[in-house]
């Protein structure tokens, strides 16, 4: 909260203590920490927004390195404590709505409230962090995990470049994301190369310059677009949309599937609800038709929009008599009538008609790999 629009300190601290307590409640074990000192030191990052160098060394910011340091005493992870206050932070928004609505509140106070809370519980994870990791020496392993997942975050490259250093890890010009099925990574690999091979979805990112072949077992994979490795997280999305539709059989299965050769696919896919409206409308005077019929005026339809020339070029091309053909078509023109002539109906109908084609047979439902960063 920047100056002009902080709250009065009394409206701080309720905010803090709204905080506070949510930690307390989310993690009981902890909650004898949480004095007075450490409410007072959440309120001072509220007004200061988390940017003033001498909050690390206030008085209850303690608290929450002790905290830190429980939890690997306890040997437990990170991520707990992170869920902690970002769950406790959001319990502090109703406070702070109401706060914003009180005769005298800037105009802008529930927006830049927001802002420092962000920041706020950024600074309450690093606190913690920090201490944690003072109290564990990590092995080599987990500092290139945690490299990655701090890469996966979408925090900038001067936020991880010293972990980059202490993980040996020499950030290329470009990476590629690879998403993998379970056991279709081989367990080493080179020095250039970020991997978590552990859960339901291991990815890895990978200079996009060498051989990604070397890096897999030969089985199913898919891989992102090249990206720089602050936008690695973009690259890991599309490659895990593409395993997803491999799964889906909407692409064909092979090895090592890439995003780059499936674009026209992820285009009509990016939307479904759209996609399946387009083909409704589009297709709806065949819809209704016996499924053999209904196919084989799909095909002359799709050939008819992509000729050049009439029945016998068309009757070529799907290996029939002209005079099948001839009939055919006819039988479009009654059913499509003017929107044959007309360009954007035609190309709303070559759209449909691919969309139509690679839609998968329906089936059990299948579980769709989650399109998140790790």
């Amino acid at each position: 909260m920047t100056a002009s629009l902080a709250p009065a300190r009394s409206a701080a601290l309720v905010i803090a203590r709204t905080v506070v307590d949510g930690v307390r409640h989310l993690l009981p074990e902890h909650a004898p920490l949480l004095d007075t000192r450490a409410t007072e030191f959440v309120a001072s990052v509220l007004e200061h927004d988390g940017r003033d160098s001498a909050l690390g060394i206030a008085a209850g910011a303690d608290a929450f390195r002790r905290m830190g340091v429980a939890e690997y005493a306890a040997g437990k992870g990170l991520d707990r404590l992170s869920r902690a206050f970002h769950s406790a932070g959001r319990c502090a928004l109703p406070v702070l709505a109401s706060l914003s609505r009180q005769p005298g509140a800037g105009p802008a106070l529930m927006d830049t409230g927001v802002e420092a809370l962000l920041r706020c519980v950024d600074v309450l994870i690093r606190l913690s962090t920090a201490a944690y990791r003072a109290a564990h020496t990590p092995s080599m392993a987990e500092l290139r995990r945690d490299l990655l997942q701090e890469i996966l975050s979408g925090r900038p490259p001067a936020k991880w470049a010293g972990l980059a250093a202490d993980a040996g890890w020499v950030p290329p010009a470009k990476v590629v994301a690879i998403a993998a099925e379970p056991g279709a990574v081989r367990a080493s690999f080179g020095p250039e190369v970020l991997a978590d091979l552990t859960g339901e979805y291991p990815h890895l990112l990978v200079p996009d310059d060498i051989e990604i072949g070397r890096v897999l077992a030969g089985t199913r994979a898919a891989v992102g677009p090249a990206v720089a490795p602050a936008d690695a997280a973009t690259s890991l999305r599309w490659a895990r949309r593409t395993l997803e539709l491999v799964r889906r059989e909407v692409i064909e299965d092979g090895p090592l599937v890439r995003w780059s050769d499936h674009l026209t696919t992820h285009w009509l896919f990016a939307d479904e609800v759209l996609t399946t409206a387009l083909v409704r409308r589009s297709l709806e005077p065949i819809a209704g038709l016996p499924s053999n019929e209904r196919t084989k005026l799909a095909e002359t339809l799709d050939a008819m929009l992509s000729a050049r020339g009439g029945a016998p070029e068309i009757a070529n091309n799907l290996g029939v008599h002209p005079q099948t053909v001839r009939n055919r078509l006819r039988r479009l023109r009654v059913l499509f009538g003017d929107r044959l002539d007309d360009p954007q109906e035609r190309l709303d109908l070559r759209i449909a008609l691919r969309a139509d084609l690679l839609a998968p047979d329906p089936g059990p439902a299948r579980p769709a790999t989650p399109i998140r960063a790790a």
